[in-house]
Order: C-alpha cells, then sequence, then structure tokens
C-alpha cells in the first residue's frame, strides 16, 4: 500500500529532523529561519505501508508572503496528500495552533506532532494533550526528535484509519461574512475560500468581482491570521499551564548579549575572526601534505599510463591531473575545517539574531534583515545564498538580495584568498602570522558588507520604489548541537559536495588551459595570444593580461583561476610544481607581482562576476535575464573601478 504524507510547520519545529529519522537520509536542520526553501521528497516502509513524505519548507501561515511560504502553502492548497502531520512547537504552542487551524479549514486529514515536548518540559511549560486531542479532533502525538521519542506512535496513527476532524472554526464577524457570501457560490472548505479570496479573482460578474476587490482591499493577510489566532486563544486556555515559566540561564546570557545592538555586532566581528584564524592557521599543515602527497604520485601516473601516446598522456597528468590536485590541495583543508564550525554556530541559533541587530541598516537600504541570512549563506556557495533568498517576503527584497550576494565571498573565492594573503601579507606562517592574516580576511569580508549595504541601497533608489519592507522573524531558542553529527553533515553536504563540483569543473578545465597553451597559432599559443590582448588593460587596473585572463576562463569555477594563471606564467604549456606557498610567491614575484598586484588581486576576487553556477540559478530565481546581467556586471564594474582607483594612487 501506498501513501503520501506531508510535513508543515513553522520554522524550527524538528520537521526536517523527523524527516531525517523517517527516511534516514541527512538533510542539514539547521536552527534558523529558511534552511529549507524546497519541498524534500523521501519515502519509509512501516508495517507494510510505504509513505511518501514530503518536508515542506517552514511557514507561519497558509496565506504566505515569502517564496519558501507560498511553496508550502501551495502544496497544502493542492490536496495532493493523504494525511497533513503538522510538526507543532510545545514551547510555542500559541504560535504552531494558528497553522494548525488553518491546516484544518483546509483539509480534516490531519496528524499534530507535539514536538520539543524535553524542552517544554524543561521550561516548566505543561499541556493537556488529551484536552487538546478533544478540542482539535485529531491524534496528538507528544514527541522529541532529539532523543526519538513517541516516534513509534506517531507511525501507528499515520498507518490507523481515523475519521475526518468536525472541528468548526469560527472566524471573526468581518471575515465571516464574506466567508458566507463566496462559499454559497463555491464548493471551496473555509481554508481554500479564505486564500483564494485574498489570491485570486474567480472570473464572475461585475457584481462578484467588485465584491472580492473590496474583500482584498480591506481584509489583510494580518486579519486573516489574527481571526485564527483569536479562535485558538480559548483552545490556549484550556490546554496550556506555565508553571513560572524560566528561560535558561545560558539563553538569558547570550540573549543579553546577542539582542543588544551595542553588544551583537562587535561579539560577531570577534567570532567569525576567530573562525577564520583556525581556518587559516589550522589549513596550512595538511595543505602542504597534499600537494607533497600528490606530486609524488604524478611520477607512478606516469609509468602506470606509459602505454598512451604522449599526445593523450600529457594533457591528461600535466592539464587535467596538476589542476585537479591543485584545486583539492588548497580547497579541502580550509572547507573541511570553516564550514563544520559555521554549521555549529547554525545549529546553535546565532544567526538570527545577527538578522535581528541588522534589520535597522537594512530597512535603510530598502531591505531587511533576512538579507543578513542570505548572505551567511552566501559565504559557503553563492548560488545557495540565491536559493536562500525565497525567505524574502516580497520580490523586491529578493531582487536585492540576489544581485548583491556575490559580494559575499565564497568557498571557491576563499582559498585563493587566504593564499595571497600569506604569501603577500603576512611575514611568515606562525601563529601571529595567521593571526594577522585572518584580520586581513575579516576586513575583507567586512568590506564586502559595506559594499553589500551601498549597492542595495542604490539599487532601492534607481530599481524600486521606496516601499517600507516587512521583516517577521522568530528568534529560536538556543539549542546545543549534536557536535559530531553537525560536522558529518558539514562535511558531506557542503565541503564535499562543492569539492567535488569543483573537481568535475576542473578536469575539463585543466585538459581546455593545456591545450590553449601548447596550440600555436601565428608563433604565439592561444593562451599567449589572448593574454597579450588583455595585457594593456590589465597592467592599467595594477594586474596583468594573464590575471584577467585566468578570471574569465575561471568562469566555470572560482576554484580554477590560480591554476590557470599559473599555466598562463609558466610558459612551458603545463602547470609548473611547487612545493609550498613561498615557491608559488617566487613564481608570481618572477612575473612582476607586487604587493599592490596582490591586493588589487584580492579585490578583483571579491568584486567580479558569479560563476556559472550562480548565474544559471540566478536566471531561475529572478525569471529574468536583466537582472542575470546586472548580477554580472555590477560587482565586475565596481571591481574594476576599484582596481584601477588603487593603481592610480599608488
Amino acid at each position: 500500500m501506498h501513501k503520501k504524507v506531508c510535513l508543515i510547520g513553522n520554522p524550527n519545529v524538528g520537521k526536517s529532523s523527523l524527516f531525517n529519522i523517517l527516511t534516514h537520509k541527512n538533510q542539514h536542520t539547521g536552527n534558523w529561519t529558511g534552511k529549507t526553501v524546497e519541498n524534500e521528497v523521501g519515502e519509509f516502509v512501516y508495517k507494510n505501508v510505504t509513505w511518501e513524505i514530503v518536508d515542506l519548507p517552514g511557514t507561519y501561515s497558509l496565506i504566505g508572503e515569502s517564496e519558501e511560504e507560498k511553496i508550502a502553502s501551495s502544496f497544502v492548497l493542492k490536496g495532493d496528500y493523504d494525511v497533513a502531520l503538522v510538526v507543532a512547537d510545545a514551547t510555542n504552542l500559541e504560535r504552531s495552533l494558528t497553522l494548525i487551524l488553518e491546516v484544518l479549514d483546509v483539509t480534516k486529514n490531519v496528524v499534530v506532532a507535539l514536538n520539543l515536548m524535553d524542552e517544554a518540559k524543561l521550561k516548566n511549560i505543561q499541556i493537556d494533550v488529551e484536552k487538546l486531542k478533544e478540542f482539535l479532533d485529531v491524534p496528538v502525538i507528544p514527541t522529541s526528535m532529539k532523543n526519538v521519542q513517541g516516534l513509534t506512535l506517531l507511525c501507528d496513527t499515520l498507518n490507523n484509519e481515523r475519521k475526518p476532524s468536525q472541528i468548526k472554526i469560527v472566524h471573526q464577524e468581518k471575515i465571516k461574512h464574506y466567508l458566507d457570501w463566496i462559499l454559497e457560490k463555491k464548493d471551496f472548505s473555509q481554508g481554500m475560500a479564505l486564500h483564494y479570496l485574498r489570491e485570486n479573482h474567480f472570473g464572475g460578474n461585475e457584481k462578484e468581482e467588485h465584491i472580492l476587490k473590496f474583500y482584498q482591499k480591506y481584509i489583510s493577510r494580518v486579519e486573516v491570521i489574527l481571526s485564527y489566532h483569536a479562535f485558538g486563544q480559548d483552545i490556549m486556555k484550556e490546554v496550556i499551564h506555565r508553571d513560572n515559566e524560566k528561560e535558561k540561564r545560558e539563553d538569558r546570557f547570550w540573549n543579553h548579549i546577542l539582542t543588544n545592538k551595542k553588544t551583537c555586532i562587535p561579539f560577531f566581528i570577534l567570532l567569525f575572526f576567530f573562525l577564520l584564524f583556525l581556518t587559516i592557521y589550522l589549513s596550512n599543515f595538511p595543505s602542504e601534505w597534499l600537494f607533497s602527497f600528490f606530486e609524488q604520485l604524478e611520477p607512478w601516473l606516469f609509468k602506470v599510463l606509459s602505454f598512451l601516446p604522449e599526445s593523450i598522456l600529457n594533457p591528461l597528468l600535466l592539464g587535467g591531473y596538476r589542476t585537479l590536485y591543485w584545486v583539492v590541495s588548497v580547497m579541502l583543508p580550509p572547507m573541511m575545517i570553516f564550514f563544520p564550525l559555521f554549521a555549529i554556530l547554525e545549529d546553535y541559533g546565532l544567526l538570527p539574531r545577527i538578522a535581528f541587530n541588522l534589520d535597522k541598516p537594512f530597512q535603510k537600504c530598502g531591505s531587511c534583515g533576512k538579507q543578513s541570512l542570505t548572505m551567511c549563506m552566501g559565504l559557503g556557495c553563492n548560488a545557495v545564498g540565491v536559493t536562500g533568498t525565497r525567505i524574502m517576503e516580497s520580490k523586491k527584497m529578493r531582487i536585492l538580495s540576489i544581485l548583491t550576494n556575490v559580494f559575499m565571498p565564497c568557498n571557491g573565492r576563499f582559498p585563493a584568498m587566504i593564499c595571497m594573503i600569506q604569501m603577500f601579507l603576512v611575514r611568515d606562517h606562525s601563529f601571529f602570522g595567521s593571526l594577522w592574516a585572518s584580520c586581513i580576511l575579516l576586513f575583507i569580508i567586512l568590506f564586502g558588507v559595506l559594499l553589500t549595504f551601498l549597492v542595495t541601497k542604490l539599487l532601492n533608489f534607481f530599481l524600486f520604489k521606496d516601499e517600507k519592507p516587512m521583516f517577521i522573524m522568530e528568534l529560536p531558542s538556543f539549542r546545543r548541537p549534536k557536535i559530531w553529527k553537525t560536522i558529518k553533515s558539514a562535511w558531506k553536504e557542503k565541503a564535499f559536495h562543492v569539492l567535488k563540483r569543483a573537481m568535475v569543473v576542473s578536469f575539463p578545465a585543466g585538459l581546455l588551459i593545456y591545450f590553449l597553451a601548447n596550440i600555436e597559432v601565428g608563433g604565439l599559443t592561444i593562451f599567449e595570444s589572448i593574454q597579450n590582448f588583455l595585457n594593456p588593460f590589465g597592467l592599467s587596473l595594477g594586474l596583468d593580461g594573464a590575471i584577467l585572463l585566468a578570471f574569465i576562463l575561471g568562469l566555470p569555477a572560482n576554484e580554477i583561476v590560480i591554476p590557470i594563471l599559473l599555466l598562463g606564467y609558466a610558459r612551458t604549456g603545463a602547470l609548473t610544481e611547487y612545493e609550498s606557498l613561498m615557491s608559488l610567491k617566487m613564481i608570481l614575484v618572477g612575473n612582476g607581482w607586487t604587493i599592490l598586484t596582490a591586493i588589487n588581486f584580492l579585490i578583483l576576487s571579491l568584486c567580479h562576476f558569479p560563476c556559472a553556477t550562480t548565474l544559471l540559478t540566478i536566471k531561475k530565481e529572478s525569471g529574468s535575464i536583466l537582472y542575470t546581467f546586472l548580477a554580472f556586471m555590477i560587482p565586475t564594474l565596481i571591481g574594476i573601478f576599484l582596481c584601477f582607483l588603487m593603481n592610480l594612487i599608488f
């Protein structure tokens, strides 16, 4: 027997955790809004029943504003499922109850998983589950995903046949008047009627259209939600009892620091500095070891593949293989350190506090604090940051976030930046050298944040009307993450996933640049011809033609910029081998690099067009070639201007 169940609930109530337990998947469950921005589908089998389970994005209402809320509400309203499993937060039942009532107004086949019961107990919150069942007329199963409690009873309840809920939700008079009118005209449930009254026209006669327009104008989304909330208040009085509800001392301490505008931003700056320092200091040793390992492996590969002709062997090893192992050696160590540390901050619940404190400056720029969350996603991957803009409530704010996400350096740019800082801007790789390198990298990130504010303000002024954005987001309770599980998840979903993409791109890119560096036309290789053509413009920016060509050919992935650059300088038709960063520095210095060249390289690394994957994601999310073109041109022109200015001044 096959059945379908959809998981719906507010953000941060444990939907994805339940999904992972049932399906044995490893979807990352972050403690902040926006971790699930599209439907995740899986299967599980329980007592000969095969369930297809759909994990919907977190939503506070079926009458949603943000893209993630619309995805969730659209699925629920279509009714393509056997059971709607609403995951509720026992520590904040009042908020969850509003959504439960909305779902019950659409479909009566509902099961409620009352999750986080362990946290409710710690806060001395007592819930009369039997009375809640009686009021809602649906099964209510107390659960704790953290301790995997109540799961068997929940699965049994899903399998068992049950009568549809008979609850009759009574709305406030202002809304009830229009509901009665439309339900006489159309065969809808109350919830369906309310949703379509807010969103659509029914194509009726002129009088009907006039009434619908009047409804849409004078009954706001908030009023509809408050109508459900008012109905739920009577239930709340009967089922919940707070016996001197207490906030954990740990939560009070962190909230005192992180919701205070005077202490929050300095705290997060210091925290990011610490993350960057650990990443830079600890990644030096494994990076050098990987370089050494792959270099020693190369002669063995030449022997093993010696049966191949040189015309095939040399491109494979001197082009593809060397590019590949450079990307792996440089990228893997920092990603294996930074991503797990950052994931721990996500799971603990620190990131929403950034959004809370940055809301005011983003409001002045025409956006809202949620843009800071998409920026944090962009630190991992700009394409993920662009997808994450679905948490924004309006198209305007989504476009602003999409067009500025590239100013956050992603994992593909971090390793190259770290290399340049260590080679040219610090004297050694000791403990104190790593501290100084961390300060410089932090300054670059903060400069990217400043550019984000500036460009957001300018785009809002030139492209959009000055409308006041809306910012609705909860501050979740602090939850201590399961460290090892979080680390494994970060390695699998972020580090290895991104590395795999880089490896897939880097090997064929290595073959391409090898052929460009070995095919001659008119006495010069194709690579040299393009490099010479770009050189005058590159010199005007304090760079050179090889650097510009490396960035252009690095469009498929930022990770391969430096391998391409080295091939341009080698003039041997193959990447030059080197034993350490200092030997790499000698190659660059031998080709005219100075500290100013390195600084301008860092500027262009921060401010240039997104990678191909991000551009395709922008096209998909914005639905516009114009916005994709702007996302390409805006950072590139800013980078060119800043490099030209630096070269002019110094």
